[in-house]
């Protein structure tokens, strides 16, 4: 019963010792990877390092019982970070007072939103954002965090805006870039950078956070104009309920419906790619709005921001050996130990800003995707085009708007790819066992009294001119006096509508005027059903429809009339 509700529970069905350690010892790792990441992002979201801490808390627990995948981490994502910090920054100034709350509202309606689009089942939403827009989306976004990132690195304050406005301006002040810093944060990703290589297996970044405040706090970093973290709010942050405001929620909404619509399409994608047949539960897209939702709609009362799945610690959390979200659990339950009692360390030992930013820059560098768009370029170009555009205007115009031209571009070449879908004629090889695409088969034979062709989409309004436009330019180039038969062979064609009917209808008669006759071949039930109930009984008769193109030879070459119901039964090769 309370598995219904909460899936997450089923992962403890059978849970043995073995799985305990297991869950145990990732927990304790991702838990090390998300203390320095959490902080992190919450610097690169405007927001103090505690409310990085505090999304790896709560979140994680909700996820863990609503959640149908034991393959992801949930936490504060570096696409998200850059998201809020685009969107709030327009609306306040990052840090004060009106933009923290802005943060907390933001993660509320986040968490409304996908608990909405969770309950009215609309998980499919995801499928608008192709591969190309990713691709190009996430390159340009993670070049964004690391040049927002800079200024952290050389010790100067920079107003923000585009990625060449940042480095112009870091250009124009490098006057002010300040020794120590460069130094701090040189080192941060020079450890950071080989240390992998070296040794892949160990948390340097918790490592590098803990060397860098142990030697700051030795050596005063602070004195020599290093800029630290040296105040972190010990324990939970009291639970107060995001105050709602019209206008703040009419000014957050369209920011709000992107971060929802990325978080949950990057979530999803980790499920997918991940998800084996011998799971012991199915990824399941509507539920796993609901879970992220709901988790984002509890972690707004605990001042958390936006989290989803990430993608490196998703990898880590399955490598550690993560069998089950227990393992999350565990994570936060020893986050909240550090929250509760070993924040005053940093009173003692600052952390420096350079290296959380140093490990920022590490962590979503692997987010610059070259390879993909180097196969892009190799394979496919159209892709690549929507790939490059969305890559320059999300680096020109900012993440929002990146995002919004990309998934235009893809609803653009879905309607495109639907209107002028891929439509051949067919030729005979194996002795007319077999009708293949002409281009394709240099042996294909073509007879001059039947014109075969295959159209390979659903035959609907929107794409019943170009069927008739092809079909008429191939009759064309036929001679007319030889040409007595078109077959259509309808085997791709999985739906139709009334528009696309009385298209066929038109076509049926005016090549009736010309002596030639249609038959259809192959027309699933869903079809025939269809044009049945239309009352288009020119299309579906004994003389016109068949099982299979062999039969249909067979009546224009013998005269044998099949009867659709016992061509239905007729083993065609």
């Amino acid at each position: 019963m309370l598995s219904k509700f909460f899936p997450g529970l089923l992962w403890l069905k059978g849970y043995s010792h073995n799985t305990l350690k297991s869950d145990l010892f990732s927990g304790l790792t991702i838990a090390v990877m998300l203390i320095p990441q959490g902080m992190g992002y919450a610097v690169v979201a405007g927001l103090p390092p505690e409310y990085g801490l505090y999304a790896c808390i709560i979140p994680p627990v909700i996820y863990a019982l609503l959640g149908t995948s034991n393959k992801i981490s949930i936490g504060p994502v570096a696409l998200d970070s850059i998201l809020i910090i685009t969107g709030l920054s327009l609306l306040a100034e990052p840090g004060s007072p009106l933009y923290l709350e802005l943060a907390i509202v933001l993660t509320l309606l986040v968490g409304i939103i996908q608990c909405i689009l969770g309950c009215i089942r609309f998980g499919f939403i995801a499928n608008f954002l192709s591969y190309p827009v990713i691709v190009g989306y996430t390159s340009a976004a993670a070049l964004i965090i690391i040049s927002s990132q800079f200024e952290n690195l050389v010790g100067t304050d920079v107003s923000g805006g585009s990625i060449f406005e940042i480095a112009y301006q870091l250009a124009l002040n490098i006057g002010q870039w300040n020794t120590a810093t460069i130094i701090v944060g040189i080192a941060g990703l020079l450890f950071m950078h080989y240390s992998k290589r070296v040794y892949p297996g160990l948390p340097y970044a918790f490592i590098l956070l803990a060397l860098g405040m142990w030697g700051a706090g030795l050596l005063n970093a602070a004195s020599y104009g290093v800029d630290v973290v040296s105040s972190v709010p010990q324990g939970l942050p009291p639970v107060v309920i995001p105050n709602l405001d019209i206008t703040q929620i009419a000014e957050l909404l369209p920011l709000a419906f992107t971060v929802a619509l990325m978080g949950y399409v990057g979530t999803m994608s980790i499920c997918k790619s991940q998800e084996k047949p011998t799971d012991k539960i199915n990824t399941n897209p509507n539920q796993e709005l609901i879970a992220v939702g709901v988790a984002n709609l509890v972690g707004s009362v605990f001042k958390a921001f936006p989290v989803s799945a990430s993608f490196s610690r998703s990898a880590a959390f399955r490598e550690a050996g993560a069998l089950t979200q227990v393992s999350a659990v565990i994570s936060a339950i020893f986050i909240l130990v550090t929250v509760v009692f070993l924040t005053p360390l940093f009173k003692v030992y600052p952390l420096p800003k350079a290296l959380l930013s140093a490990v920022i820059i590490i962590s979503v560098i692997g987010l610059f995707k070259y390879k993909e768009m180097f196969s892009l370029a190799q394979h496919n170009q159209r892709e690549f085009s929507v790939m490059l555009i969305t890559f320059v205007f999300t680096l020109i115009f900012g993440v929002q708007q990146g995002l919004l031209i990309g998934v235009l571009l893809s609803i653009i070449i879905v309607i495109y790819n639907t209107t002028n879908p891929h439509m051949t004629e067919l030729g005979s090889i194996c002795d007319g066992q077999l009708y293949r695409n002409i281009n394709r088969f240099q042996d294909a034979q073509v007879r001059d009294d039947t014109l075969i062709f295959r159209f390979d989409a659903p035959l609907y309004f929107a794409n019943k001119d170009y069927f008739a436009e092809r079909l008429y330019t191939w009759i064309k180039r036929r001679d007319q006096g030889n040409l007595k038969y078109v077959i259509f062979n309808a085997e791709s064609v999985n739906s139709i509508d009334a528009t696309a009917i009385i298209m066929l209808q038109q076509v049926t008669e005016n090549l009736k005027n010309q002596g030639v006759k249609l038959l259809i071949t192959n027309a699933i039930g869903p079809v025939r059903d269809t044009i049945t109930l239309s009352n288009a009984n020119n299309l579906l008769d004994e003389n016109t429809t068949f099982s299979c193109i062999h039969d249909a030879i067979k009546y224009i070459d013998g005269g044998i009339n099949i009867h659709p119901q016992q061509a239905l039964q007729t083993n065609c090769r």
